[in-house]
């Protein structure tokens, strides 16, 4: 696998997969990528881990507490800062990432600890990768039935990936011979 980056999502893709875990389940884990202007922008660290050929991007979050589920971040000077919670690790077509480009990051206090954060991650990647591959088959296991309820339904998710991009696909085609859309 490449080696680790931090990503933004496309949010209307997001949307889709919610919506399909609140049919299914009645709730969805799939991690909220929108805040108010008063909050940084939410971003993932990628890819985490490979299912089918579908990649796996995990959410970066200021939770810092350890849990068997998560990475803890630590800046150059030891201090956790944030976490990577992999029961909120959801697939995304290579096309709807997109590569968080830290120097654009107008904060040089803020892009100076992204940048540690990423340094902290690449350095920690083979890890944080056998924690995703960890959690993903503790999840399919079924075994801890806390563990389901506070994790993203991974199966539902790989489903609705492939056929979101398909429907993008067709969109795009339809577009490009008659003008005729499809929805996802």
């Amino acid at each position: 696998m490449n080696k680790l980056n931090f990503y933004t999502v496309d949010l209307e893709y997001v949307d889709f997969l919610k919506k399909a875990e609140y049919e299914k389940r009645g709730f969805s884990r799939v991690p909220n990528m929108e805040y108010s202007n008063k909050h940084k922008p939410k971003f993932l660290c990628g890819i985490v881990l490979q299912i089918t050929g579908i990649g796996y991007y995990v959410p970066v979050t200021s939770y810092k507490e350890q849990k068997p589920d998560n990475f803890l971040i630590k800046a150059d000077n030891g201090q956790t800062v944030s976490s990577l919670r992999f029961n909120y690790m959801f697939p995304i077509p290579e096309e709807l990432a997109f590569v968080r480009n830290i120097s654009d990051e107008s904060d040089h206090i803020y892009r100076a600890l992204l940048s540690q954060e990423l340094r902290y991650c690449i350095k920690n990647q083979e890890l944080i990768q056998r924690l995703a591959e960890r959690t993903y088959k503790r999840v399919l296991l079924g075994k801890n039935q806390g563990l389901i309820l506070n994790s993203c339904d991974f199966p539902l998710l790989e489903k609705k990936c492939v056929e979101y991009t398909v429907a993008v696909s067709c969109r795009f085609e339809s577009t490009n011979t008659n003008n005729v859309s499809v929805e996802p």
